[in-house]
């Protein structure tokens, strides 16, 4: 279930319900396709939140034309700023979603062994 989006030029950031916290999707807004490259997974949803916003104003800036570059380049800083400040107080940094993938697969296969 979707719980919040936000939108940049090309993509639109989407925040989700995740056994693991909340996880925010990068889905382009031409085709509708999510990347799996980019799933990120935060433990708190202002983090997740924050982490959109920043993520949709990097790319309103990215493809911005020249007479908006500077006031989405404040844009920019200042979602950069929250996000970080609020990823510092809640000690929620995010991770990839690849890497809880990989966890996964190493919990379900075979059981370690230990020598001694």
């Amino acid at each position: 279930m979707i719980l919040a989006a936000c939108e940049g030029r090309q993509w639109q950031y989407e925040i989700a319900d995740h056994a693991e916290g909340y996880v925010v999707l990068m889905r382009d807004l031409a085709t509708g396709d999510i990347d799996a490259d980019f799933v990120t997974v935060f433990r708190t949803m202002p983090v997740a939140l924050a982490f959109a916003q920043m993520s949709a104003a990097f790319d309103r800036f990215a493809s911005a034309e020249e007479d908006d570059e500077e006031a989405e380049a404040a844009d920019l800083e200042q979602r950069e700023r929250a996000f970080i400040d609020l990823s510092n107080r809640l000690h929620d940094g995010g991770i990839l979603g690849s890497a809880i993938e990989a966890w996964e697969v190493q919990r379900a296969g075979e059981p370690r062994r230990a020598l001694h």
